[in-house]
C-alpha cells in the first residue's frame, strides 16, 4: 500500500535519530527524493529504512535514477558512517552525487578538497568508501534540472551553498577539524511560507561568507515553480546571480533552522541569526550528540531561548508542546510537512520511525 505521502503536494522532511551524526531524507512534492549525509547508529540504520520504506515509493529522476539527489555535507565519520551501505546497494542509484571531493575538473581546480587534512589511521577505510562514491561521476556540484522534473504547484525551490576548499584551508590553515567542518555544504529549501536551512558542521567563519554571498562562495539554485522571469538556465549549475540565504531568508522568513555541528556551542553563529527577520527561526532543530562522557560537548543553550526562536506547537507522542528547540537526544526520530496553508510547517516526532510514514 502507498503511504499517505505519496500522492501529497507537500514537502516532507525525515531527520533520523542516529545520536552523533546527521542523516535527512526529503521527499519532494513532484515525489523526488534528497538525502543529505550518511550517519547512523548501533541500533538504527537510515539507509536501511529509506530503502525499504521511502525508495519505492518514489519518482525516479531523468528516468533511471532514484534518489534524485544525494548530499554529503563533509566527510567527517558522522556524517558518511553508510557509505558502504550506498556503494553496494543496488537500490540506491543517486542521479546527482553531490559531496566536497578532489576531483581534477577542468575550470574548477580550485574546488579540490585536500584530504591530507581529513585522512587519517582511524578513518582511512571509511574515507576510500567516500571517495568510491563518485570515482565514476564528474562534476560540477549541482542541483536538480526543473526541466527533468514535473513542475508542482506553489512556490517551491532549493538551493546548495558551500565555501570552495582552497579558501577555507586560507580561514582554518592550521586546525584540521575546523577544515573539514567548513568545507560544509549547506541546503536551502522552500515550499510556499516554509523553510528550512540545513548547515551540516559549517564553522562560524565560513557560515558568515556563505550567508552574505561572499564572492568565495559557491551558489546553486533550482525553482520548481514560479521561476522569476530571466533565471538563467544555468542557475542549478554554476554560481551567477543567484540570492545569497541572506537575502532568501529577508525574502521568505526562515521557519527551520536545523543547528550546524549537533548544536555545539563552538558552532553557534550569530551572523546567521542577524540574517533572519527579527533574529529567530521559528523552531531550531538538533541532531544531538549522545552524551556518553564529559568531554563530549554541550548544546548551546541560545538555541533553546526566546532570544534566538519564535517557538512552536510540536507534536510529540500524540501531545502537543510548544518548543523553541527539538532534539533527538530522547530517542525521537522527527517529520517536517512543508507546504501547508498555516503559517508553521507540521514538526512530528516520534521514538519509532514508522510512526512518522503514514502522516499528512
Amino acid at each position: 500500500m502507498n503511504p499517505l505521502w505519496k500522492e501529497s503536494d507537500k514537502t516532507y522532511v525525515w531527520l533520523f535519530n542516529v545520536g552523533r551524526g546527521l542523516s535527512i531524507c526529503i521527499r519532494l512534492p513532484n515525489n523526488l527524493g534528497i538525502i543529505y549525509d550518511l550517519g547512523n547508529s548501533s541500533d538504527f540504520s537510515p539507509c536501511s529504512f529509506i530503502e525499504s520504506e521511502i525508495i519505492p515509493h518514489l519518482d525516479k529522476y531523468s528516468e533511471s535514477r532514484n534518489p534524485a539527489q544525494l548530499v554529503i555535507s563533509h566527510p567527517h565519520q558522522d556524517h558518511i558512517q553508510e557509505t558502504k551501505e550506498i556503494n553496494e546497494n543496488d537500490s540506491f542509484d543517486p542521479g546527482l552525487i553531490t559531496l566536497p571531493h578532489d576531483k581534477e575538473v577542468e575550470g574548477q581546480e580550485n574546488e579540490k578538497l585536500d584530504f591530507s587534512r581529513i585522512e587519517n589511521s582511524d578513518n582511512k577505510d571509511l574515507i576510500a568508501e567516500y571517495k568510491r562514491i563518485y570515482e565514476e561521476r564528474t562534476p560540477p556540484l549541482q542541483c536538480l534540472d526543473a526541466q527533468k522534473c514535473e513542475e508542482v504547484g506553489g512556490f517551491v525551490s532549493y538551493g546548495i551553498f558551500y565555501m570552495r576548499p582552497p579558501e577555507v584551508d586560507s580561514l582554518h590553515p592550521s586546525n584540521d577539524h575546523h577544515y573539514g567542518n567548513g568545507v560544509s555544504i549547506c541546503l536551502y529549501l522552500r515550499h510556499n511560507r516554509h523553510s528550512i536551512w540545513i548547515t551540516g558542521d559549517v564553522t562560524p567563519e565560513v557560515h558568515e561568507c556563505i550567508l552574505s554571498g561572499d564572492k568565495s562562495i559557491e551558489k546553486r539554485l533550482t525553482y520548481f515553480s514560479n521561476q522569476p522571469e530571466d533565471t538563467p538556465a544555468d542557475f542549478h549549475l554554476k554560481t551567477s546571480s543567484q540570492l545569497s540565504p541572506k537575502d532568501l531568508f529577508g525574502e521568505h522568513d526562515l521557519s527551520l533552522l536545523v543547528a550546524p555541528h549537533h548544536g555545539l556551542e563552538s558552532c553557534f553563529c550569530t551572523a546567521l541569526f542577524d540574517s533572519i527577520p527579527g533574529g529567530k527561526p521559528l523552531l531550531n532543530v538538533v541532531s544531538e550528540k549522545r552524551h556518553l562522557g564529559e568531554n563530549d560537548g554541550k548544546v548551546d543553550d541560545r538555541y533553546s531561548s526566546k532570544d534566538y526562536s519564535r517557538g512552536t506547537y510540536v507534536d510529540i507522542e500524540g501531545g502537543q508542546h510548544h518548543k523553541r528547540m527539538v532534539s533527538t537526544r530522547n530517542g525521537h526520530h522527527m517529520l517536517f510537512i512543508l507546504g501547508h496553508d498555516s503559517l508553521r510547517p507540521k514538526v512530528i516526532l516520534r521514538k519509532d520511525p514508522y510512526d512518522l510514514l503514514n502522516l499528512k
